[in-house]
């Protein structure tokens, strides 16, 4: 969000703060998190704490399970993944109470982004999928759906299912185009060229490369331009036309430097730095790389530090500088040993949260599972109970004819009224007495 919306958003909290703690202001502080979210990491943080407080306090459920959400995020891209698990299921807890599936969807999706940060994919796919069936259900607009099956199409991708991931992103394409998102739609096409080129498609690659990079030269967008140029620069080197790679790296390089996009520059210093070896372009090799060495390690972007040692070391190899290729091959060794003991512990987290998750998952299904059963038998005893008829109190009786007289003041025979007022029947016979009262003594003896 721009810094005038943030700005307007303070000014409106600086007035809520003058009156009394009410729903506005728990809005207002939610929207400052996610506004000044990248900008302002602490005061999104502090906001979004003081929005769920005072939610819990003035009980306003949904703005607290935002809040929850947004810590949830803070604690993702804090690295603290399981404390980010944590809040999105306090935040699930009330959606699911409230039977917001909009809400319900929402952390779905954070939570998929967690999985993901924590190279978790298959688990990132199945909250992905959770959150497009929340979505149809409650009937979301098509922007959300397009977006949910880019994110599916995205993870298909990373697992290399690739035939899925194109049937996903076609479906979010054809949305964007109908509403000419063409923000998303750049981003789409870029993903669909880097596909193609994996599925050995280079003019289909080419092609929606080249759509991509209309849409962002059009709007200006100097970030998704370099991107685009350093996909098609993987793509020509793939193909083995260096001199094609090393024009659209260079672009790459050129802009990511005009917007100041330093982790861009470390990668595009490798990638310069490879073609140059091959091209027998040794010096200048050996200066782009020791340049993207030294802002990868200023950065400490392992995997980028790891590219840059294995193709300085493949450079004095080439230049016949033995010496220095030892000693950054030692260098990448080590790189390489403290690369995978992070990757390791980073794994072994994400396999801990992902325990504790299913096991609060599971606890929580089973809770459900005893309370619909307790409803089911509440249920039963409720229709039980409305079935029987039960007869009390004092029944106005007629000493004569037994006759009893109802709550309209009618007199019915006994049979009548008990038949009425409870689920007894009758069937009619003579005891012995009636019978010698009604017959005589000798006919009943008969009988």
């Amino acid at each position: 969000m721009p810094n005038k919306e943030i700005v307007a958003l303070e000014k409106e909290l600086e007035g809520l703060r003058l009156k009394p703690p009410g729903s506005e202001l728990v809005v207002a502080l939610n929207g400052i998190a996610l506004a000044c979210f990248h900008s302002d990491p602490r005061r999104s943080k502090a906001c979004a704490l003081e929005a769920q407080d005072l939610a819990e306090k003035l009980g306003l459920p949904v703005e607290q399970a935002k809040s929850y959400r947004i810590l949830g995020i803070f604690k993702r891209d804090s690295g603290k993944f399981a404390e980010s698990m944590s809040y999105c299921r306090k935040s699930m807890e009330i959606y699911e109470k409230l039977g917001d599936k909009k809400g319900m969807a929402s952390v779905h999706s954070t939570m998929a982004l967690t999985y993901s940060a924590q190279g978790l994919i298959d688990k990132t796919l199945e909250h992905h999928h959770e959150a497009l069936r929340l979505h149809q259900e409650y009937g979301a607009d098509e922007d959300e759906l397009a977006l949910c099956h880019f994110n599916i199409g995205a993870c298909y991708g990373s697992l290399h299912r690739l035939e899925q991931a194109q049937s996903f992103y076609e479906t979010a394409g054809k949305i964007w185009e109908k509403s000419d998102n063409r923000g998303k739609l750049a981003y789409l096409y870029n993903n669909i060229g880097c596909l193609c080129g994996e599925k050995k498609e280079p003019d289909k690659a080419r092609e929606y490369f080249k759509k991509a990079l209309d849409i962002r030269e059009d709007l200006g967008d100097k970030k998704g331009i370099a991107s685009t140029f350093g996909n098609l620069g993987s793509l020509h080197k793939k193909l083995g036309d260096n001199e094609s790679a090393l024009d659209f790296f260079i672009k790459s390089f050129e802009l990511f430097d005009e917007i100041g996009n330093r982790r861009g520059v470390a990668y595009t210093c490798g990638c310069i730095g490879g073609v140059y070896i091959k091209l027998g372009r040794l010096d200048e090799a050996e200066e782009v790389i020791i340049q993207g060495l030294s802002i990868t390690r200023e950065l400490k972007i392992k995997d980028w530090e790891i590219l840059c040692l294995e193709k300085i070391t493949n450079l004095y190899k080439a230049k016949g500088d033995l010496q220095k290729a030892l000693q950054y091959s030692r260098e990448l060794n080590t790189c390489v040993e403290e690369n995978l003991n992070e990757k390791s512990m980073e794994k072994i987290a994400g396999l801990q949260v992902q325990f504790e998750t299913e096991n609060k998952e599971k606890e929580a299904e089973i809770y459900r599972l005893k309370n619909v059963e307790l409803s089911r038998m509440n249920d039963q005893l409720r229709d039980a109970l409305a079935d029987v008829k039960k007869l009390q109190g004092l029944l106005p009786i007629c000493a004569s004819c037994k006759k009893i007289r109802d709550d309209d003041g009618y007199w019915q025979q006994i049979e009548l009224y008990v038949s009425d007022h409870s689920d007894a029947t009758f069937s009619h016979g003579i005891c012995p007495e009636c019978m010698i009262k009604l017959y005589g003594k000798e006919f009943a003896q008969g009988q």
